[in-house]
């Protein structure tokens, strides 16, 4: 049977990364579906040149982890989708649903979902002779596992440095204009700036969406550890 959080340790590790506000749901969690609650448009942080250097810096690195977080978050609504492929017949992105229909498909299996601090997988007993769907959703759970901790593992960092650059637009826009003394690369330089804050309000958006749906699929995994599902 699968095991949830052996350690006390364990249980601190994966609160803090969920935060406060995320608990384990009395029913299963819906993972995400890719139109149904990202309405900010989505699409890569395209960090551009505004001619200060650590503010280069400021949004390159925002970019960059926002960039990792979105990838992860895809990653984590793709094998969910994969695994859903192998549960023909469920029509909803449900964990627990699809990993039913796997049970029900291969009874003469034991399968249970175990979960070690916010890690989990898909054991099988025996492991001798696995069929090889079942392999393909032990693989796909492995990778869900992996990009939803990636995905809350930045969520706190990226945010915090997204609320700094949209607090700092006044400041950053006067250190632009006194930068460059020629007008036309100075206007080239503030159209970069109102760019790049354009992308730090619409990543600020996006990213503790992503962070809710990683945390809703490492709740229901919490949940339907040792059980019966």
């Amino acid at each position: 049977m699968g095991c949830c959080f052996s350690s006390p340790s364990e249980d601190g590790e994966r609160d803090h990364l969920l935060g406060p506000n995320i608990k384990i749901p009395t029913e299963s969690a819906r993972a995400p579906r890719p139109a149904a609650h990202v309405k900010v448009k989505s699409g890569r942080f395209v960090a551009r040149h505004v001619g200060v250097n650590d503010l280069d810096e400021r949004f390159q690195d925002a970019a960059e982890t926002f960039n990792k977080q979105q990838e992860n978050y895809e990653g984590m609504r793709d094998s969910l989708e994969s695994l859903t492929l192998l549960c023909r017949g469920t029509e909803e992105h449900s964990l627990s649903q699809c990993l039913r229909r796997i049970r029900e498909k291969h009874a003469l299996h034991h399968i249970s979902l175990e979960v070690r601090g916010y890690d989990f997988s898909l054991k099988v007993q025996p492991d001798s002779e696995i069929p090889q769907d079942l392999q393909r959703a032990q693989e796909s759970i492995a990778e869900m596992s992996k990009a939803a901790k990636a995905v809350i593992s930045v969520a706190t960092k990226l945010q915090e440095m997204l609320e700094w650059l949209v607090k700092a637009e006044e400041s950053m826009t006067l250190r632009v204009e006194s930068a460059e003394s020629r007008h036309q690369e100075r206007r080239r330089l503030l159209d970069n700036l109102k760019m790049n804050l354009g992308e730090a309000h619409r990543a600020r958006e996006l990213s503790p969406k992503y962070r809710k749906q990683a945390g809703n699929v490492l709740n229901e995994a919490a949940a339907l550890s040792g059980s019966s599902f």
